[in-house]
C-alpha cells in the first residue's frame, strides 16, 4: 500500500465507520472504483452497440450470449487458479485483462471485432465476483464474512447508481461516438486503478500456501477434479440459488414489460419502482445479512427469499386491474416484497457458498456455486418475458409455486451438504 493511499483508507474506515479495518477499507475502495468503471459501460452499452458500432439487435444478442457462454466455461478454471496463486493476485490479473480489452473497445467498428472483444471480456467477467468473495473471506479472518461481502455489495450498488446518472448526463448532453469512447477509456482506467490499489495493498496469503501441506496429505494436481462437481447437494444448491436470483430479471425485465404492456399503470412508474428497489437494497442489505455466517440461518434466508419472491409473483399477477390506484399500490408493494426476496437471497447465498467451501479450495467452490446464477443470468432475460409476461396470471402463479418450492428445498439440501466430510469444519468456521 502506498503512503498516499494509507491516510485515505484510514479516514474511510475511521470516520465513516463503513469499514472495520484497513484491509476491508481497501477492498471496499477497490470494489467502488471497479463498479464505477463497469457501471459507466453497462449504462451506455446499448447506445454504444447500436448507435456507435451500428450493430443490429440480433448481432448484439449473439455477441453477448457467446460472451456469457465463454464466461461460463472459464469461471471455474480461474477459481482453481486463484486457490493456487491467491485471490488478490488473480484479481489483479483479471483487472489488467479487463482494462486492456476495454482499451480496444473504442476501435471496434464491425460485428466480428465486437464478437472477439466481447468474448475476451466475457472470459473473465463471471470469475470476478467469486474471486472478490474469496478475497473478502481472507480479509474477514474470523469476523463476519457475510457482513464484509454485504458492505462490498452496498458499495457496488451505490457506484452503479452514480455511474448510471453520469452516463445519462453525458449521453444527453454530448452523445455521439467521442463521448462513448471516453466512457470506455474511463472504464479501462477504473479497472487499472483498482489493480494498482490491490498491487500495493497488503493482501492475505492464499490458504494453499499459508498452510504447508504435510507429507501425509499431498497437494492434488491443478487439473484434478474436486468435490463440488461430485456432490449433488452442493450442485443443487447452486441451481436453486440461480433460480432464486431470477429476481434480477424479474425486476429489470419482466416487471417493466408487464407494466408497459399488460397494465394501465403510468409508464413513469417503471423508473419509480426501480429507484425504490435500489434505495431499499442499499439501505437494508446489512440488516438482512445479519447472522448469515451460520449455515442454518443462511439456508433459512434463502427460504425467506423463495417465499417472498412467490409473494411478489402473486401480487404482480393482481396488478392487471382497471383500478389505477389499486394497480399502483400493488406495484409498489410487490416491488418492496421482491426487494426483500433479493436481499434474503443474496445474504443466504453468501453464507451458504462460503460456509460450504473448504478454505484451501475456496475460490474453486465459490466459482462452482456461482454457475447457477450465471446460467440463469443467460437464460432469464429470454425466459421470463415468454413464460411469465405473455402467459399473464397463469405464468406469474406458476413461477410463484416454483420460487416457493426452491426456497423450501434449500434448508434440506444445506443440512445434507453440511454433514458431508468435506464440509464438517465449515459451520464452526462460519460461526467464528
Amino acid at each position: 500500500m502506498t503512503r498516499q493511499q494509507a491516510p485515505l483508507l484510514r479516514r474511510l474506515w475511521q470516520k465513516t465507520g463503513l469499514a472495520d479495518n484497513r484491509a476491508e477499507a481497501t477492498l471496499l475502495l477497490v470494489a467502488f472504483v471497479d463498479a464505477v468503471g463497469r457501471g459507466l459501460f453497462l449504462a451506455g452499452a446499448t447506445f454504444f452497440y447500436t448507435q456507435v458500432v451500428k450493430l443490429s439487435n440480433v448481432q448484439v444478442g449473439i455477441g453477448l450470449s457467446l460472451a456469457g457462454l465463454v464466461g461460463l466455461a472459464c469461471a471455474v478454471p480461474i477459481g482453481r487458479l486463484a486457490d493456487r496463486v491467491g485471490a488478490g493476485r488473480t484479481l489483479i490479473g483479471l483487472q489488467v485483462w479487463r482494462a486492456a480489452c476495454f482499451c480496444v473497445y473504442p476501435f471496434v467498428t464491425d460485428f466480428h471485432l465486437f464478437l472477439l472483444v466481447a468474448c475476451l471480456i466475457g472470459a473473465v467477467e463471471q470469475a470476478v465476483w467469486p474471486i472478490i468473495q474469496a478475497l473478502a473471506g481472507s480479509i474477514a479472518q474470523g469476523a463476519s464474512y457475510v457482513k464484509t461481502i454485504s458492505k462490498v455489495s452496498v458499495v457496488r450498488n451505490v457506484a452503479y447508481t452514480l455511474s448510471a446518472g453520469i452516463v445519462a448526463l453525458i449521453i444527453g448532453a454530448a452523445g455521439g461516438k467521442t463521448a462513448m469512447q471516453a466512457l470506455l477509456i474511463a472504464n479501462a482506467a477504473a479497472f487499472l486503478a483498482s489493480a494498482l490499489m490491490l498491487l500495493f495493498a497488503r493482501l492475505p496469503a492464499p490458504a494453499a500456501r499459508a498452510e504447508k501441506s504435510s507429507e501425509a496429505e499431498p497437494r492434488r494436481p491443478f487439473w484434478a477434479q474436486g468435490q463440488p462437481f461430485r456432490d449433488k447437494n452442493f450442485l443443487l444448491l447452486s441451481l436453486l440459488n440461480g433460480f432464486l436470483s431470477l429476481h434480477a430479471a424479474a425486476m429489470n425485465i419482466a416487471l417493466p414489460l408487464w407494466i408497459l404492456t399488460k397494465t394501465d399503470a403510468p409508464k413513469a412508474s417503471v423508473g419509480v419502482l426501480l429507484a425504490v428497489n435500489t434505495v431499499l437494497t442499499v439501505a437494508l442489505q446489512l440488516r438482512f445479512s445479519r447472522g448469515g455466517d451460520q449455515l442454518a440461518i443462511a439456508a433459512r434466508k434463502q427460504l425467506y427469499a423463495g417465499i417472498s419472491l412467490a409473494g411478489f409473483c402473486v401480487l404482480a399477477a393482481l396488478t392487471d386491474t382497471p383500478n389505477l390506484w389499486l394497480a399502483c399500490a400493488l406495484l409498489l408493494l410487490c416491488t418492496v416484497v421482491l426487494t426483500f426476496g433479493e436481499l434474503w437471497q443474496s445474504a443466504g447465498a453468501w453464507g451458504l457458498s462460503f460456509g460450504l467451501a473448504p478454505e484451501r479450495e475456496r475460490a474453486y467452490y465459490l466459482s462452482v456455486y456461482s454457475l447457477g446464477t450465471t446460467v440463469m443470468a443467460i437464460i432469464g432475460p429470454g425466459l421470463l418475458p415468454i413464460a411469465v409476461v405473455e402467459k399473464g396470471m397463469a405464468g406469474w402463479l406458476t413461477f410463484a409455486a416454483l420460487f416457493a418450492v426452491a426456497g423450501l428445498a434449500v434448508p434440506i439440501l444445506a443440512q445434507r451438504a453440511s454433514r458431508q466430510p468435506a464440509f464438517v469444519a465449515a459451520p464452526a468456521e462460519a460461526k467464528a
